[in-house]
């Protein structure tokens, strides 16, 4: 799979990419997956994004905020009259990388 220049993804030593085991959060209990404030500690909110997730979908939209474990991007309608503008809550634990 091709990513980006910028994408973050866990377990993944590349130029670019978000190792996890180098993370200053990384704990003794052998953490395998990523939290959000993992995936998303270097993205700028307002910042496109592409979200991988584990079912091997992708969401795109507009990073908004990390709460807890769930990660919400907006996702603006530009097409229609008026503005309208969806907000997408994502569970970090279905995300496998992310792109900037």
């Amino acid at each position: 799979m091709g990513w980006g220049r910028d994408s973050y993804s866990c377990g993944c030593d590349r130029n670019y990419s978000y190792n996890n085991y180098n993370n200053n959060n990384y704990n003794n209990n052998n953490k395998s997956e990523c939290d959000c404030d993992d995936f998303f500690k270097h993205i700028s909110r307002g910042e496109e994004v592409k979200v991988f997730l584990k079912g091997g979908g992708r969401v795109e939209g507009e990073f908004v905020d990390v709460r807890g474990n769930v990660v919400n991007l907006a996702n603006a309608d530009c097409h229609s009259h008026c503005k309208k503008v969806k907000i997408i809550a994502i569970c970090c634990d279905d995300i496998t990388a992310v792109e900037v």
